[in-house]
């Protein structure tokens, strides 16, 4: 039987229940409101200053970069530990006694300096790379005087212990630590390595409170170059007085292993300051060994006389007309100084520079087989050695060639070279007909990897080292003359032209390239000056000259003249 009065007070509880859940969840939802309008309106400020007082920064900290050394393991550019410094303008206190600071020990422009504290940042970049003792002292001054807000990062700072020395080949790094020019551009994957990250906390009384690494730092990798410091000190030395003696624009020295490709120097009359790289010019920082386009004139028969030896065309018996003036396609190319020597040998053609016997040993040639040799030589591209900059060089399609091209290439007018190229070709002459990839960083095996390819026999290289061996003992190189050494080696004048003048009167490149001893060629040398102005201009008087300085000196370092004095033959 069942009881209504007892099923409507069963009812009347649990309607007061269900009035009870809802009002206690209506009022969790007013105090929840109430709260966020607490946090957001009535205590936002305080809220908001508590966050600022904790920042959060996850920071990128430069690796160790690696080091270059020379040949014998002498640095030329290294890092040491320095600080960057930046600003949290939100939490810093007494700005102004900062700013006094900053300005007596880092000597920054007073605005600049104010422009940089006041900006409304957390973080802002007052300068990189401080010097660790300078950081220091900052530091010290910041703390007693209870200036909060400058940010202290542990980095790395580049030095260069040699200044200028070879500055053109090594290049420097910028701000942001990787490299500008150079080595430091063309190795900057090999020498960066990998930056370490890190979150950092910090107060608003510039502490940290907690530092978490992210990603180890991978230091870089160092480099050891070809470059040997003391050869690269002589030729410097010796191009800079060339130079200012001879009163040109400017010149390079190349020194080169004729036998590997590697460079042991590479020198020019304008340098830099790699420590202070700012106050340098654009053209300062040019590498005129590897950027430099010139005319090789008369060096270039080296080359020609090669090719006519090698496809069997001459020997150096063979005669040939050497008077002045030789027609070709309307045009006549003259002797130096218009000088006439009668009926020549291909060998005196090479001894004394004959550009009408050689006009003629080329037409002999052919343009196919010249343009062909010269091609295998590397000319009109680049050699592949491993510095930024690098040109390609003239050398025009065989098929675009003029009637006048045969000739005028012959002795080098109408082809525009590097001295990395020109130099090359001389060691394919030196070292038995094997043209290589000139390097400049040591990596692994380079016997086994810098070898392109053979484009002369050795029979046809010997025979032309002979008769360039005459162009230093009686031709026109002797001023080229190492006392006590066997020299072989090919002078050039070569008048300038300017795109839409032709040649242009008074304007030269002079140069020389050679190598030593000839029985067995340890150094290559080759000596470029652009306009000299004193007289005469010949290649062989100027840089002949340079280069029996250079090479001169070199023999004399203590532990290479013994050896060098063997290998010549000279010791008796």
């Amino acid at each position: 039987m069942l009881s209504y009065g007892s099923r409507d007070s069963e009812s009347r509880s649990n309607h007061r229940r269900v009035r009870f859940l809802i009002i206690f969840l209506a009022a969790l939802v007013l105090l929840l409101i109430g709260r966020l309008i607490q946090l957001q309106v009535v205590e936002h400020e305080s809220w908001a200053a508590a966050a600022d007082a904790v920042q959060e920064r996850i920071l990128e900290l430069p690796p160790q970069r690696g080091t270059i050394y020379d040949c014998q393991g002498e640095p030329l550019a290294f890092d040491v530990k320095a600080v960057s410094i930046a600003i949290d303008s939100f939490n810093m206190t007494k700005p102004e006694t900062i700013i006094s600071i900053l300005q007596k020990r880092l000597s920054l422009p007073m605005e600049g300096l104010k422009e940089l504290i006041y900006r409304p940042s957390y973080f802002t970049w007052i300068k990189r790379e401080v010097e660790l003792e300078t950081a220091q002292k900052i530091e010290q001054e910041a703390a007693a005087a209870d200036a909060f807000g400058l940010i202290f990062i542990d980095t790395w700072s580049r030095c260069y212990p040699q200044g200028n020395l070879a500055s053109n080949v090594i290049g420097f790094v910028g701000v942001d630590r990787h490299g500008l020019e150079g080595i430091e551009l063309a190795f900057d994957d090999d020498l960066a390595g990998q930056p370490a990250q890190i979150r950092v906390l910090r107060g608003a009384d510039g502490r940290t409170y907690f530092t978490e690494t992210l990603r180890e730092e991978v230091p870089g990798e160092d480099l050891y170059l070809t470059i040997d410091s003391r050869l690269q000190f002589i030729c410097e030395e010796e191009i800079e007085r060339g130079v200012a003696r001879f009163r040109a624009n400017t010149g390079f020295i190349i020194l080169l292993d004729p036998n590997s490709g590697q460079v042991l120097a590479m020198a020019q009359g304008r340098r830099y300051d790699l420590n202070d790289y700012s106050l340098s010019s654009t053209a300062a920082r040019k590498n005129l060994a590897i950027n430099m386009l010139f005319e090789p004139g008369s060096s270039f028969k080296a080359m020609s006389g090669l090719a006519a030896i090698e496809y069997g065309v001459v020997n150096p018996d063979d005669l040939f007309n050497g008077n002045d003036g030789i027609r070709v396609a309307g045009h006549v190319i003259h002797n130096s100084g218009y000088e006439s020597f009668g009926t020549v040998s291909f060998a005196e053609i090479i001894e004394h520079s004959i550009n009408t016997g050689m006009i003629r040993v080329a037409e002999r040639l052919g343009q196919e087989r010249l343009h062909r040799f010269l091609v295998e030589l590397g000319f009109g591209q680049k050699t592949g050695i491993s510095l930024p900059g690098e040109e390609n060089g003239i050398l025009r399609p065989v098929e675009d060639w003029s009637k006048l091209a045969l000739a005028s290439t012959s002795i080098g007018q109408s082809v525009g070279v590097t001295g990395i190229q020109l130099i090359r070709g001389m060691a394919a002459v030196a070292n038995g007909g094997r043209l290589l990839v000139p390097y400049i960083v040591r990596q692994g095996d380079a016997e086994n990897t810098t070898l392109l390819r053979r484009i002369a026999s050795e029979k046809s290289s010997e025979t032309m080292c002979r008769l360039l061996q005459r162009v230093v003992e009686s031709g026109t190189g002797t001023r080229a003359a190492i006392p006590g050494f066997n020299v072989a080696g090919k002078t050039g004048t070569a008048q300038k032209a300017v795109p839409g003048q032709g040649y242009i009167k008074g304007k030269y490149t002079s140069l020389f390239a050679g190598f030593f001893p000839v029985q067995a060629p340890t150094y290559l040398g080759l000596v470029v000056l652009d306009e000299v102005k004193t007289t005469p201009v010949w290649g062989g008087y100027t840089a002949g000259q340079i280069f029996s300085e250079v090479g001169t000196r070199i023999v004399n370092i203590e532990h290479l003249a013994p050896v060098l004095t063997w290998i010549s033959g000279e010791d008796k």
